[in-house]
């Protein structure tokens, strides 16, 4: 009879957000299990934060990237190490998580319980409202091809304190069991920010393996804390193109065929008024609504979303003077 508790690596991506990264470890101090690591993979900071940590958590694990590769290669880097180390689990933390003393319990005694769970999400509440969801599960809709978090700017009162199979398991927090990562792989590479959690969630399905949501595997999310939301060049260029990646690659033939039809009449006759939310000046305007048609273009010819491409989508559509010149965060 098996009596030990499973080994568990928690694996945070940490790319120049220090005081978020710090109080994501701190809160992670207090948790009740005990057979635990953490690896911390940086995605190439290059502003001290990384070095600043690993002088105040020398007991962390830290994986150093060559270079900003977004969420999914970042990310892996962590995954692979923990799987070759023979970890029975994998905690996937956004670094701007807090986690609850007991939180990882209840997701752990589920994942043992089925050997076709290939992953549990859990109840994500904002951490500046604690009583507000901000991800409770969900599904990947099939025509819109956009992730539809259960939930969402809801108040907690108890509707989704059962256990449930859903569609959709947050990168943000997710435990995925050692066997995932042998029949499904890793984090889909094609996609640098946003859309590998769905891709991800639509390949352990496919293969057969069940998304599990634990209410009491709970923690506190700040959303946001490492990239400029909004922005044209991550949220739009890149998140457009991602989609089109998804949508080729989980549609049959014909149906992306009509898909793609569907999206490029949205992108000339829905697209010009969405375009200008957020925008504060004419010059916004034509950046936010040019990322998205140069997306459906460049989509012809890339398959993947590389952070030289975003660059280089940069310098194609010039500046957005709302959203700074910097469409991920410096801070």
């Amino acid at each position: 009879m098996k009596t030990a508790q499973p080994r568990i690596c928690i694996v945070l991506l940490h790319w120049k957000d220090y005081n978020d990264t710090k109080q994501c470890l701190l809160s992670l101090e207090n948790i009740t299990y005990k057979n635990y690591s953490i690896t911390i993979v940086d995605n190439f900071s290059n502003d001290n934060s990384i070095e600043k940590l690993q002088a105040e958590f020398p007991d962390v694990k830290y994986i150093l990237n060559s270079g900003n590769l977004g969420f999914s290669c970042g990310v892996n880097a962590g995954l692979r190490d923990a799987y070759k180390s023979g970890f029975d689990y994998v905690l996937v933390l956004n670094n701007d998580m807090v986690v609850n003393p007991g939180f990882l319990e209840p997701a752990i005694a589920i994942a043992e319980k089925d050997q076709k769970i290939g992953a549990v999400t859990g109840k994500i509440m904002f951490k500046a409202t604690p009583n507000i969801f901000w991800h409770a599960g969900g599904h990947i809709d099939p025509f819109r091809v956009q992730g539809v978090a259960r939930g969402k700017d809801e108040e907690d009162r108890g509707q989704y304190d059962e256990i449930c199979e859903t569609g959709w398991a947050s990168g943000a927090m997710s435990l995925i069991p050692r066997r995932t990562f042998e029949k499904v792989g890793y984090f889909p590479e094609e996609h640098f920010f946003g859309q590998e959690e769905w891709d991800y969630s639509t390949a352990i399905l496919r293969s057969g393996l069940k998304i599990i949501y634990v209410p009491d595997f709970k923690g506190l999310h700040e959303v946001g804390g490492s990239y400029n939301a909004g922005h044209p060049i991550l949220n739009v260029y890149g998140g457009y193109l991602s989609k089109m990646i998804y949508a080729e690659k989980y549609m049959s033939p014909i149906a992306w065929k009509i898909w793609r039809i569907a999206f490029w009449v949205y992108l000339k006759f829905k697209w010009p008024i969405l375009a200008r939310e957020g925008c504060k000046c004419e010059e916004d305007y034509r950046v936010r609504f040019g990322a998205g048609l140069m997306a459906f273009k460049d989509h012809k010819t890339i398959k993947r979303v590389d952070l030289a491409q975003l660059e280089n989508a940069a310098r194609r559509l010039g500046p957005a003077p709302s959203w700074g010149n910097d469409w991920v965060s410096e801070s």
